[in-house]
Protein backbone atom coordinates (compact mmCIF):
# COMPACT_ATOMS: atom_id res chain seq x y z
CA UNK A 1 0.00 0.00 0.00
CA UNK A 2 1.63 3.44 -0.87
CA UNK A 3 1.70 6.09 1.79
CA UNK A 4 1.06 9.50 1.13
CA UNK A 5 3.54 11.63 0.31
CA UNK A 6 4.34 14.43 3.03
CA UNK A 7 3.73 17.56 2.08
CA UNK A 8 6.73 19.95 1.51
CA UNK A 9 6.65 22.49 5.11
CA UNK A 10 8.22 25.61 3.39
CA UNK A 11 9.31 28.35 6.50
CA UNK A 12 7.03 31.05 6.68
CA UNK A 13 8.13 34.61 5.92
CA UNK A 14 8.13 37.12 8.51
CA UNK A 15 5.73 38.87 8.90
CA UNK A 16 5.23 42.98 9.89
CA UNK A 17 4.97 43.54 13.77
CA UNK A 18 2.07 45.55 15.51
CA UNK A 19 4.64 48.64 15.65
CA UNK A 20 5.62 48.15 11.81
CA UNK A 21 1.97 48.21 11.16
CA UNK A 22 1.15 51.18 12.52
CA UNK A 23 4.67 52.73 10.77
CA UNK A 24 3.21 51.11 7.59
CA UNK A 25 0.35 52.85 7.99
CA UNK A 26 2.27 56.11 8.35
CA UNK A 27 4.24 55.45 5.17
CA UNK A 28 0.82 55.11 3.32
CA UNK A 29 -0.69 58.59 4.84
CA UNK A 30 2.18 60.71 3.30
CA UNK A 31 1.83 60.62 0.00
CA UNK A 32 -2.36 61.81 0.43
CA UNK A 33 -1.02 64.66 2.45
CA UNK A 34 1.65 66.08 0.46
CA UNK A 35 -0.47 65.80 -2.54
CA UNK A 36 -3.08 67.15 -1.39
CA UNK A 37 -0.85 69.96 0.26
CA UNK A 38 0.83 70.66 -2.99
CA UNK A 39 -2.25 70.84 -4.75
CA UNK A 40 -3.43 73.39 -2.58
CA UNK A 41 -0.14 75.24 -2.13
CA UNK A 42 -0.27 76.04 -6.33
CA UNK A 43 -3.63 76.86 -6.12
CA UNK A 44 -5.05 73.89 -7.91
CA UNK A 45 -8.16 73.78 -5.68
CA UNK A 46 -9.62 71.18 -3.49
CA UNK A 47 -11.27 69.23 -6.07
CA UNK A 48 -7.90 68.24 -7.79
CA UNK A 49 -6.30 67.97 -4.83
CA UNK A 50 -8.65 65.09 -3.65
CA UNK A 51 -8.20 63.46 -6.76
CA UNK A 52 -4.36 63.81 -6.52
CA UNK A 53 -4.70 62.56 -2.92
CA UNK A 54 -6.57 59.66 -4.33
CA UNK A 55 -4.26 58.74 -6.92
CA UNK A 56 -0.93 59.36 -4.40
CA UNK A 57 -2.56 56.69 -2.04
CA UNK A 58 -3.24 54.13 -4.60
CA UNK A 59 0.34 54.76 -5.65
CA UNK A 60 1.43 54.59 -2.12
CA UNK A 61 -0.47 51.35 -1.73
CA UNK A 62 0.63 49.36 -4.45
CA UNK A 63 4.10 50.27 -3.49
CA UNK A 64 3.70 48.62 -0.24
CA UNK A 65 2.01 45.47 -1.58
CA UNK A 66 5.38 44.71 -4.29
CA UNK A 67 6.97 44.89 -0.90
CA UNK A 68 5.49 42.33 0.60
CA UNK A 69 4.89 41.65 4.43
CA UNK A 70 8.46 41.04 5.54
CA UNK A 71 9.58 43.88 8.03
CA UNK A 72 11.49 46.80 6.97
CA UNK A 73 15.18 47.60 7.50
CA UNK A 74 15.34 51.36 9.30
CA UNK A 75 17.22 51.80 5.15
CA UNK A 76 14.17 51.01 3.91
CA UNK A 77 11.88 53.29 5.67
CA UNK A 78 13.52 55.86 4.83
CA UNK A 79 13.00 55.03 1.21
CA UNK A 80 9.66 54.10 1.48
CA UNK A 81 9.00 57.70 3.00
CA UNK A 82 10.86 58.48 -0.59
CA UNK A 83 8.46 56.31 -2.47
CA UNK A 84 5.54 58.12 -0.75
CA UNK A 85 6.63 61.32 -2.33
CA UNK A 86 6.97 59.98 -5.74
CA UNK A 87 3.82 58.63 -5.85
CA UNK A 88 2.43 62.30 -4.57
CA UNK A 89 4.01 64.30 -7.07
CA UNK A 90 2.91 61.89 -9.60
CA UNK A 91 -0.28 62.17 -8.18
CA UNK A 92 -0.41 66.34 -8.29
CA UNK A 93 0.92 65.31 -11.74
CA UNK A 94 -1.89 63.88 -13.08
CA UNK A 95 -4.83 66.04 -10.77
CA UNK A 96 -3.02 69.23 -12.48
CA UNK A 97 -3.44 67.83 -16.08
CA UNK A 98 -7.28 67.62 -15.58
CA UNK A 99 -9.19 70.63 -17.57
CA UNK A 100 -5.21 72.21 -18.56
CA UNK A 101 -4.51 72.98 -15.21
CA UNK A 102 -1.60 71.16 -15.06
CA UNK A 103 0.91 74.00 -15.73
CA UNK A 104 0.52 77.87 -15.27
CA UNK A 105 0.47 80.15 -17.86
CA UNK A 106 3.74 82.04 -18.75
CA UNK A 107 3.88 85.19 -17.20
CA UNK A 108 1.13 84.25 -14.29
CA UNK A 109 1.52 85.45 -11.12
CA UNK A 110 1.51 81.99 -8.62
CA UNK A 111 3.81 81.11 -11.39
CA UNK A 112 7.23 81.05 -9.56
CA UNK A 113 4.87 79.45 -6.23
CA UNK A 114 4.10 76.15 -8.01
CA UNK A 115 7.44 75.47 -8.87
CA UNK A 116 8.72 75.69 -5.93
CA UNK A 117 6.16 73.44 -4.00
CA UNK A 118 6.69 70.69 -6.47
CA UNK A 119 10.81 71.36 -6.64
CA UNK A 120 11.15 71.38 -2.57
CA UNK A 121 9.07 68.07 -2.57
CA UNK A 122 11.41 66.82 -5.61
CA UNK A 123 14.28 67.60 -3.91
CA UNK A 124 13.26 65.82 -0.87
CA UNK A 125 12.88 62.70 -2.27
CA UNK A 126 15.80 62.74 -4.19
CA UNK A 127 17.86 64.19 -1.69
CA UNK A 128 16.99 61.89 0.28
CA UNK A 129 18.79 59.19 -1.94
CA UNK A 130 22.05 59.89 0.32
CA UNK A 131 20.28 59.00 3.35
CA UNK A 132 19.06 55.71 3.37
CA UNK A 133 22.78 54.11 1.81
CA UNK A 134 23.90 55.74 4.67
CA UNK A 135 21.52 54.23 7.59
CA UNK A 136 22.39 50.79 5.58
CA UNK A 137 25.78 50.81 6.31
CA UNK A 138 25.84 52.20 9.54
CA UNK A 139 22.75 49.88 10.51
CA UNK A 140 24.36 47.40 9.25
CA UNK A 141 20.87 46.84 7.80
CA UNK A 142 21.89 46.59 4.16
CA UNK A 143 19.88 43.50 1.71
CA UNK A 144 19.28 42.71 -1.95
CA UNK A 145 15.77 44.07 -1.40
CA UNK A 146 16.69 46.97 0.49
CA UNK A 147 19.30 47.49 -2.79
CA UNK A 148 16.53 46.73 -5.41
CA UNK A 149 13.97 48.91 -3.78
CA UNK A 150 16.78 51.96 -3.71
CA UNK A 151 17.16 51.78 -7.42
CA UNK A 152 13.19 51.24 -8.20
CA UNK A 153 12.75 54.54 -6.19
CA UNK A 154 15.40 56.77 -8.01
CA UNK A 155 13.88 55.13 -11.43
CA UNK A 156 10.12 56.11 -10.28
CA UNK A 157 11.32 59.56 -8.58
CA UNK A 158 12.93 60.77 -12.07
CA UNK A 159 10.64 59.19 -14.17
CA UNK A 160 8.33 61.60 -12.39
CA UNK A 161 10.36 64.94 -12.59
CA UNK A 162 10.71 64.11 -16.25
CA UNK A 163 7.54 64.09 -16.88
CA UNK A 164 6.95 66.78 -15.02
CA UNK A 165 9.43 69.10 -16.97
CA UNK A 166 8.85 67.48 -20.25
CA UNK A 167 7.25 71.12 -20.75
CA UNK A 168 10.68 73.06 -20.64
CA UNK A 169 13.04 70.64 -22.25
CA UNK A 170 12.51 66.88 -24.26
CA UNK A 171 15.91 65.91 -22.87
CA UNK A 172 14.30 64.99 -19.26
CA UNK A 173 12.70 62.57 -21.26
CA UNK A 174 16.40 60.33 -21.64
CA UNK A 175 17.39 60.01 -18.05
CA UNK A 176 13.43 59.37 -17.23
CA UNK A 177 12.71 56.60 -19.61
CA UNK A 178 16.24 55.24 -19.67
CA UNK A 179 16.02 52.79 -16.65
CA UNK A 180 12.99 50.81 -17.94
CA UNK A 181 14.24 50.85 -21.94
CA UNK A 182 17.71 49.40 -20.44
CA UNK A 183 15.25 47.07 -18.43
CA UNK A 184 13.39 46.07 -21.33
CA UNK A 185 16.53 45.79 -23.52
CA UNK A 186 18.12 43.08 -20.81
CA UNK A 187 14.53 40.56 -21.59
CA UNK A 188 15.14 40.69 -25.43
CA UNK A 189 19.26 40.64 -25.00
CA UNK A 190 20.40 37.60 -22.67
CA UNK A 191 23.62 38.89 -22.50
CA UNK A 192 22.73 41.74 -20.25
CA UNK A 193 21.55 39.71 -17.68
CA UNK A 194 24.70 39.54 -16.02
CA UNK A 195 25.94 41.11 -12.50
CA UNK A 196 27.59 44.16 -12.78
CA UNK A 197 30.87 44.76 -10.51
CA UNK A 198 30.28 48.34 -8.26
CA UNK A 199 31.79 50.78 -10.11
CA UNK A 200 32.86 54.62 -8.67
CA UNK A 201 32.05 56.34 -11.92
CA UNK A 202 28.73 55.30 -12.65
CA UNK A 203 28.07 56.10 -8.91
CA UNK A 204 29.31 59.69 -9.56
CA UNK A 205 27.08 59.58 -12.94
CA UNK A 206 23.94 58.57 -11.45
CA UNK A 207 24.22 60.69 -7.99
CA UNK A 208 25.53 64.00 -10.07
CA UNK A 209 22.47 63.89 -12.95
CA UNK A 210 20.14 63.63 -9.76
CA UNK A 211 20.60 66.56 -8.76
CA UNK A 212 21.16 68.36 -11.86
CA UNK A 213 17.63 67.35 -12.66
CA UNK A 214 16.40 68.85 -9.46
CA UNK A 215 18.14 72.11 -9.63
CA UNK A 216 15.97 72.14 -13.29
CA UNK A 217 12.53 72.17 -11.11
CA UNK A 218 13.63 75.42 -9.22
CA UNK A 219 12.19 78.35 -10.70
CA UNK A 220 15.20 80.56 -10.45
CA UNK A 221 16.69 78.78 -12.97
CA UNK A 222 16.76 80.23 -16.53
CA UNK A 223 15.33 77.91 -19.29
CA UNK A 224 19.31 77.52 -21.07
CA UNK A 225 20.53 76.51 -17.55
CA UNK A 226 17.13 74.27 -17.75
CA UNK A 227 18.19 72.81 -21.36
CA UNK A 228 22.57 72.60 -20.46
CA UNK A 229 21.95 70.71 -16.69
CA UNK A 230 18.95 68.33 -18.68
CA UNK A 231 21.32 67.71 -21.66
CA UNK A 232 24.64 67.06 -19.15
CA UNK A 233 22.34 64.65 -17.12
CA UNK A 234 21.29 62.84 -20.16
CA UNK A 235 24.83 62.63 -21.46
CA UNK A 236 26.15 61.14 -18.63
CA UNK A 237 23.71 58.70 -18.03
CA UNK A 238 24.11 57.50 -21.66
CA UNK A 239 27.32 57.40 -21.07
CA UNK A 240 27.36 54.81 -18.13
CA UNK A 241 24.80 52.88 -19.32
CA UNK A 242 26.53 52.45 -22.50
CA UNK A 243 29.77 51.20 -20.64
CA UNK A 244 27.72 48.98 -18.51
CA UNK A 245 25.86 47.42 -21.63
CA UNK A 246 29.54 47.02 -23.15
CA UNK A 247 30.97 45.18 -20.17
CA UNK A 248 28.09 43.02 -20.02
CA UNK A 249 27.81 41.25 -23.51
CA UNK A 250 32.00 41.21 -22.83
CA UNK A 251 31.86 39.29 -20.14
CA UNK A 252 28.87 36.82 -21.48
CA UNK A 253 31.14 36.41 -24.59
CA UNK A 254 33.68 34.48 -22.49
Amino acid sequence: MLRPRRALRLPAPRLTTPREGIVRGLHLGVAPVVAATTCLADGLGPARGAVAAGLALGGSVLTDVLLGPEPLTPADHVTRFRSSLVAAQAGRLVAGGLAGGGHPTRGAPDKDRRTVAQAAVFTLAIGLDAVDGQVARRTGGSTQRGWRFDLEADAAAIAVLAATMVHRTGWVLVPGSLRYVFGGVRQVVPGLRGGLQPRLSRRVAAGGSMVALVITTWPQVPGHAVHLLSAGAATALLASFGRDSVDLLRGASR
